[in-house]
């Protein structure tokens, strides 16, 4: 692709903005539709849930990780945003048929709404993470924990392109709509978020060191844990990965996205 049809493209992309933005709230809206709180549940779900997971393994399972309620939110509020955007992924074309086949729409603008509505989802589940972090005096309120945003945008852009990756792939295998969060499990328990690296065995190290999502949770848990921004030297590093997986998919959309229809 040459840098002026890229160009191109992605001006599309921003030409359809507003088909972005209908999606993500008018599915928000359905979301919490009839519910006295709305929106609050986006924070009160998760806040719940944390605060048991985070007496369970604190009081009940005497975990010795220091100021484990942040460390354990931190790493489920991460992985969170992972695990639905690419359970949602496979079906990024497939849900949207029907649009698809009738009117025309940058095939990229499906996987593009997916990221972004869960991104969304993210932030507003944040809040928990910070409402319960500083009344517990578990979180020292400082503008360095906004560093965090960094590998969050960083992780949304290497997300848009595995889910493009992933979107793609299933319009001619549809296993995958299966495969997908089978995979995410496992990913799950190879990402460090209710352990650290020290508690398990060093012969399984590898299965940390070879996940990039566990860099990407560092460079997140970082100014939230140690009040101090991420790591200069493995943010260059996340952004060459995300810019890579972002060329990636896009690059496979572009070329496929004629013939998307057809196999559909």
């Amino acid at each position: 692709m040459s840098f002026d049809k890229l160009r191109n493209s992605v001006l599309e992309i921003y030409k359809y903005r507003y088909v972005t933005y209908a999606f993500v709230t008018t599915n928000l809206r359905s979301r919490y539709r009839r519910s006295v709180l709305g929106f609050l549940w986006t924070v009160l779900a998760p806040m719940l849930h944390y605060i048991i997971m985070g007496l369970v393994f604190t009081v009940l399972l005497k975990t010795q990780i220091e100021n484990y309620f942040v460390y354990y939110f931190s790493g489920a509020l991460f992985f969170a945003v992972v695990s639905s955007t690419l359970n949602r992924a496979p079906t990024a074309f497939i849900q949207n048929e029907h649009f698809i086949k009738k009117i025309y729409l940058p095939k990229i603008i499906f996987v593009q709404n997916v990221v972004i509505y869960e991104v969304v989802n993210f932030v507003l589940s944040a809040t928990s993470l910070m409402i319960l972090g500083i009344i517990s005096s578990k979180l020292e309120f400082s503008f360095v924990i906004f560093t965090s945003i960094l590998p969050i945008i960083l992780v949304a852009i290497f997300l848009f392109g595995i889910s493009a990756m992933i979107s793609l792939a299933t319009v001619y295998f549809r296993d995958l709509v299966h495969i997908v969060p089978a995979i995410l499990q496992a990913a799950f328990f190879a990402t460090p978020i209710i352990y650290n690296k020290s508690m398990i065995p060093e012969k399984y190290h590898i299965l940390i060191d070879i996940n990039p999502l566990s860099y990407f949770l560092e460079a997140f848990r970082q100014p939230l844990l140690t009040n101090s921004p991420p790591d200069a030297r493995l943010l260059l590093g996340l952004t060459i990965l995300s810019l890579t997986s972002f060329l990636i998919g896009f690059l496979l959309i572009d070329r496929f996205q004629n013939k998307i229809v057809f196999k559909l």
